[in-house]
């Protein structure tokens, strides 16, 4: 199973790409920022890493730098994932750093798991090197933001002491130089405000499943670099067709979250179906139906633009603003407006896409353990001598887990492989698995093959490989007398020795047609007599405390 080393601080997009991932059969490690994921890959490499850029601590490219320069890490591919960095100077620092890939948000998900596919086949394959001469310095990325209105400024200044230097420049000259130079200056802050605005929403949409919040963020800002007096957001129910409100701000009524707004009818309806910006001058109240008039003459509009906001090609919603005065919007307020435009766009698809996501792995999770429990139930059907003992040995296993401290992740493939831990007696013939009589050597030869037949039957089925440890080594004993491979000590892995316990346990403390079940006090002795033979001593410990703990509530199971 490949490893992948996901590195980002923002928790959501952890889960988003550990799910992902973990559905298509890798297993994920997490990091927060690069310090920490330099720690956990020198402490367990994984076949790839994938990074966010803007972090605390170490940011993607400083990590960057930091794994090209360890020997035992450069030649793992390391692949960026960002939806802030998109100038094509990022890609080109980011590969002269030694990535493998580049890849912009937002990106589907099948296309995203295919180049994470693609570079790790070039990694096994010998086709990825590390670079020979990596990219130590870079200057910052945000100084090249304002890399044209720089070189403008340092062309006038040049100009403005050549000019000095021939003393062939007259003051209206050198007034106008000068004019040029606060007027560059101005051009530089007010796109310095835009930027840092767009940072900000971009960190928003990237920190925040919320909806509402993210597009009030981007509202806030819409309202001080547009200078409007009020804007809201409409969102759109292909379902209805029709458009709901969902934020809004510098409204002085309430109307607007009441609004009832068809595709094709009100401003917001013709921008939505024309796909195009919709601008209204004038009186609104005027100009607008019936539903709308009195809530612009309340509110005082003279001006109006809807944007429509769309994600891959579909409808998501409206942007609209409005001004109180006469306005004319120029080219370079609407082409704000419009890139405002496509943010809540992207905000929106990425809400949506996440709770579909979300949606759709619950689904699938009941699937899974529908067919599970179905299995289980096929094998307690089948051999009614033990019916009622998969389901007391998956609690079991699971309070010995919790009190171990396993985590949540893996106790779900613990439960996964305690339901189906004997599987593999669907390949025992029904003359030795109902057999009442002691088997015969041959007959418990072909009964120990359960073990085998349970690793056939469930590896190829990826979602179910995790949960193979007990399945396939259950009875595998802590001195090295088990089966089926005669594994010894922590050489088992931690869930099949955790499982033995509570399936000897339940075992021996249940009646069978040949035998009454052992009392409580016999079968506590005789767990604690096989610690370190059958079972690992640690496991023991936590075991004994854990029966004795709910003795009162098990007494009544006791024979």
């Amino acid at each position: 199973m490949n490893k992948i080393l996901i590195v980002d601080d923002q928790q959501q997009n952890r889960y988003l790409m550990t799910t992902l991932l973990g559905a298509h059969g890798y297993q994920v490690l997490e990091a927060t920022n690069g310090a920490e994921a330099l720690s956990v890959a020198r402490a367990d490499p994984p076949d790839a890493i994938i990074s966010d850029i803007l972090m605390p601590v170490m940011d993607g490219f400083s990590l960057c730098q930091e794994w090209m320069k360890d020997a035992a890490l450069r030649n793992i591919p390391f692949v960026f994932y960002t939806a802030t960095y998109t100038d094509p100077k990022d890609q080109e620092l980011a590969m002269s750093l030694g990535a493998a890939r580049f890849v912009v948000k937002p990106v589907e998900m099948d296309e995203f798991v295919a180049i994470v596919e693609h570079v790790i086949a070039e990694f096994e394959a010998g086709l990825l090197t590390a670079p020979q001469n990596p990219l130590h310095e870079e200057s910052a990325y945000y100084k090249m933001y304002n890399e044209v209105l720089v070189r403008k400024l340092e062309d006038k200044i040049v100009e403005l002491e050549r000019v000095n230097g021939a003393l062939e420049v007259d003051i209206v000259e050198r007034q106008r130089a000068e004019t040029e130079i606060t007027r560059l200056f101005e051009e530089s802050e007010r796109r310095l405000k835009q930027l840092e605005a767009v940072h900000s929403i971009d960190i928003a949409i990237s920190a925040s499943m919320d909806l509402h919040t993210t597009l009030s963020v981007l509202l806030k800002h819409l309202e001080s670099l547009l200078d409007v007096h009020a804007a809201d957001i409409l969102l759109f129910s292909p379902a209805l067709q029709q458009f709901r409100f969902s934020a809004g701000r510098g409204f002085q009524t309430d109307d607007i979250e009441r609004a009832n707004v068809r595709l094709g009818t009100s401003f917001a309806g013709r921008a939505a179906l024309e796909r195009e910006v919709v601008l209204i001058s004038g009186r609104l109240s005027a100009q607008s139906n019936r539903d709308f008039s009195k809530m612009y003459e309340k509110e005082g509009f003279f001006a109006y633009a809807g944007v429509p906001l769309i994600a891959k090609g579909e409808i998501k919603g409206v942007l609209e603003v409005y001004h109180r005065v006469p306005h004319e919007p120029k080219t370079e307020w609407l082409n704000l407006l419009q890139m405002l435009a496509g943010q809540a766009a992207i905000a929106i698809d990425s809400a949506q896409l996440f709770e579909s996501l979300q949606r759709s792995n619950i689904d699938l999770a009941m699937s899974y353990d529908a067919t599970i429990a179905g299995w289980s139930l096929a094998m307690d059907l089948r051999d009614k001598e033990t019916e009622g003992h998969t389901q007391r040995v998956t609690d079991l296993t699971l309070r010995l887990a919790l009190a171990m401290n396993i985590n949540d992740s893996q106790l779900m493939h613990i439960r996964r492989g305690a339901l189906l831990h004997d599987i593999g007696k669907m390949g025992v013939p029904d003359s030795i698995l109902l057999k009442t009589d002691e088997l015969t050597a041959e007959e418990w030869e072909k009964m120990r093959k359960h073990t085998d037949f349970a690793y056939e039957m469930l590896a190829s089925i990826r979602y179910l490989q995790p949960a193979l440890d007990i399945p396939y080594c259950h009875h595998e004993k802590w001195d090295g007398t088990g089966y089926p491979r005669g594994l010894k000590g922590e050489a088992i892995p931690l869930a099949a020795r955790i499982f033995a316990v509570a399936d000897v346990w339940d075992a021996i403390t249940s009646d069978r047609p040949y035998r009454k079940g052992w009392s409580e006090e016999k079968a506590l002795a005789y767990i604690k007599e096989q610690s370190g033979k059958y079972f690992d001593p640690q496991i023991v410990e936590v075991f004994l405390r854990v029966v004795l703990d709910q003795q009162p509530a098990q007494s009544s199971h006791a024979h």
